[in-house]
């Protein structure tokens, strides 16, 4: 335990001395009032990073960045120059706003007044008049920023950067239309200054938001191939790969968030408790292994429990957060978002961390980021606990393999996982991410990737790379690991609204020539390994050749090299290019090729969003071919409003995903299969069901 609280007050020590040491560094700067002609804008000297916005004492809420939960950050400083979103700007005062994503034009319609500008081109047409621009505008996750004299001399708004309140102000008073028949001019008044505009309002501390989400899971898992059919003959043998799957759960999460103004710190909670209504089933260890919940016969089903189909009830964000002067830093239960370890939040909850992270961001467009995550909350869990993934049982998923044994049949608990990032983000469409994880007796893994977007015009074409390794570190307690994985993507725009995507990933086999321990045999009938109260020390591919042992010398050789992930795997939200609904490569710890392509649009208004994707995968090596195939289907309707694709949203939304995969020589007699002629019709080969159909029916409501 010491380790540990040594480890938990060096990082709050690290955020509390940064936040404080880039406070200090704040320094007085002068307000600036632009009116219509403005005069040279003279904002001080602002901090570099985000900046809050305060327009007519209330807080705009619209993208570029959450900053809080229901609280928007909205303005950004670069270089000394103040950008502001245009979009939520604008539309605050009144004007409409159209994006032409293959141009990178934004048009500002408003009585009597246009305004358009594209983002890189330093320039503002206002009313067909041209005048150019100090810096050009830019786009910032998903947003078009523009340098502030432009909402300054297209609207007359008064702006003001206000330092000791970290926040930018502005003020907008609509023109008055003018009457119809004007009276006459009455003498002018002799010449007053305006006074000036009221201190900016208090801003609202605490915020309060959350979500309700229902989930229909099913799943095909019987067929007409040997192996996955039910006999329904009296006295037949009970075949559970013929069993289909479903489940219906319903969640609640809520959240809230206090602001400590003008400090830059946070504390915040999310409390989630889901109930699938389902009498007995409803307690997780009614799930157990020989369970009447999970041992049905058809017509019944079993539950779907990656799901899952029982109660669940955890705080799963706890949390003391630090947001200003380009760090961003968190401390307690929380969501952490990387390559390697992340949400996966496609289910009723996110999987969470508890440790912490603090990154920086320079001014340059460099990004340094630690973290020290100790325990750990799958998606199917209401605790945590400091297994992973691959050292414990996770519903629905296969957990740790049946070659490692462990005494009594209980989770391997670690330390959790180290991790250090360096990363360039480029505006002009270069971002490059180097990545290094130290998951505590498991894995140390390197992660690189590299994507540059071109200025092709509407085409807007862009190339991405990704790469890296992975090998057992410490204890090593789930076996060898030795993998290398290296892949590419593409793509561009065949339309303004639709896009085409393709990628390709490979992991090399490995293979060592051993001595089988004790109680550890390899069938060379179906190339299988299987471990009797002993530990065969690799990570083994799943439905694929795994071993073939010499009669004559009693060597066995044993095929490996997949990519082990502790906190990622059989999520379907590891970062490989080729990675699809309910599995890939590295949910399958199994080395081969792969290869995917896909086709997005989403509709001008972004309310509709459709996903077609066809994936293939090679898991075959020397000793037996293993293909598999899956084509998925996704839809998504938003009823309310949605201003940006990558934007909080608060409404209703439906989402359905229609997912088929197809695996060959699973079970001899099937369809695509290899089987020795001695083999039994029915009996096991590599394992896997030859057809699987899923489909995941989703209504959920943000607020």
């Amino acid at each position: 335990m010491a380790p540990t609280l040594a480890r938990i007050s060096l990082f709050a020590a690290a955020m509390v001395l940064a936040g404080t040491s880039f406070a200090l560094a704040g320094t007085q700067a002068t307000p600036v009032a632009q009116t219509s002609p403005p005069p040279p804008a003279d904002f001080g000297a602002p901090p570099s990073g985000e900046i809050p916005i305060l327009y007519n004492d209330r807080h705009v809420y619209a993208n570029p960045d959450v900053l809080k939960q229901g609280r928007v950050l909205a303005a950004l400083v670069r270089n000394g120059t103040l950008f502001i979103p245009l979009r939520s700007m604008f539309e605050q005062m009144g004007g409409t706003v159209s994006y032409d994503p293959a141009s990178k034009t934004a048009t500002v319609t408003k009585p009597g007044a246009s305004v358009a500008v594209t983002v890189g081109k330093p320039e503002v047409v206002i009313n067909g008049e041209s005048r150019p621009l100090d810096v050009p505008p830019i786009l910032y996750h998903g947003d078009v920023l523009v340098p502030v004299r432009v909402i300054s001399e297209t609207m007359g708004a008064y702006v003001q950067w206000v330092p000791d309140r970290h926040i930018v102000v502005v003020r907008y008073i609509p023109p008055t239309p003018p009457p119809t028949e004007a009276p006459p001019p009455p003498p002018a008044p002799p010449a007053t200054m305006a006074p000036p505009p009221p201190p900016p309002a208090t801003p609202k501390p605490l915020t309060l938001g959350g979500y309700l989400r229902s989930y229909y899971f099913t799943s095909q898992q019987a067929s007409n191939n040997p192996g996955t059919q039910f006999n329904f003959a009296s006295g037949a043998k009970y075949n559970s790969n013929a069993v289909n799957q479903a489940s219906w759960n319903t969640a609640i999460a809520l959240h809230g968030d206090y602001n400590f103004p003008g400090s830059g710190w946070d504390v915040g909670a999310t409390y989630l408790y889901a109930n699938p209504i389902n009498g007995p089933c409803v307690v997780a260890t009614a799930h157990f292994k020989g369970e009447p919940c999970v041992t049905q016969y058809p017509p019944n089903t079993n539950p779907f429990d990656s799901l899952p189909g029982y109660t669940m009830s955890t705080l799963y964000e706890a949390y003391l957060k630090y947001k200003d002067y380009g760090l961003d830093g968190a401390l307690g239960n929380i969501l952490f978002n990387s390559p390697w370890a992340n949400p996966a939040d496609s289910r009723l909850k996110p999987q969470a961390f508890q440790g912490g992270y603090l990154n920086y961001t320079t001014n340059s467009h460099w990004t340094f980021e630690a973290a020290d995550m100790l325990t750990f909350e799958c998606r199917v869990c209401s605790a945590f606990s400091r297994t992973t993934l691959l050292t414990s049982y996770p519903s629905g998923a296969p957990g740790l393999a049946p070659n490692i044994y462990v005494p009594g049949g209980v989770s391997i608990d670690t330390d959790g996982f180290t991790m250090g990032k360096v990363g360039y983000d480029d505006p002009n469409g270069l971002s490059v991410n180097g990545y290094f994880y130290g998951v505590y007796d498991l894995v140390n893994m390197w992660w690189g990737d590299f994507k540059y977007q071109f200025k092709a015009g509407n085409w807007a074409p862009y190339i991405a790379l990704q790469g890296g390794t992975d090998s057992n570190a410490g204890q090593s307690y789930v076996g060898k690991v030795n993998s290398q994985v290296f892949g590419a993507q593409l793509g561009f725009n065949i339309t303004p609204t639709l896009q085409f995507q393709a990628g390709y990933d490979t992991i090399p086999w490995k293979t060592d020539t051993v001595y089988l321990p004790k109680n550890v045999t390899c069938n060379n009938s179906n190339y299988q390994i299987t471990a009797t109260g002993a530990t065969l020390g690799y990570v083994l591919p799943i439905d694929a050749a795994q071993c073939y042992t010499n009669a004559s010398t009693g060597l066995t050789q044993i095929y490996y090299g997949g990519w082990a992930s502790p906190y990622t795997d059989n999520t379907d939200s590891d970062p490989l290019f080729t990675t699809s609904t309910t599995q890939g490569q590295v949910d399958r710890r199994a080395p081969g090729t792969s290869e995917k392509v896909a086709l997005i649009w989403q509709s001008t208004n972004l309310k509709w969003y459709f996903r077609a994707t066809d994936a293939w995968y090679n898991y075959g090596n020397a000793l037996a071919p293993e293909n598999t195939n899956i084509w998925t289907a996704l839809g998504t309707y938003h009823f309310g409003k949605v201003t940006s694709p990558t934007g909080p949203y608060h409404g209703l939304l439906l989402r359905d995903y229609y997912i088929s995969r197809t695996l060959s020589n699973t079970f001899c007699g099937a369809s695509a299969t290899n089987c020795p002629p001695s083999s039994s019709i029915g009996s096991t080969y590599l394992g896997g069901l030859p057809l699987n159909k899923q489909n995941r029916a989703e209504l959920e409501y943000d607020f």
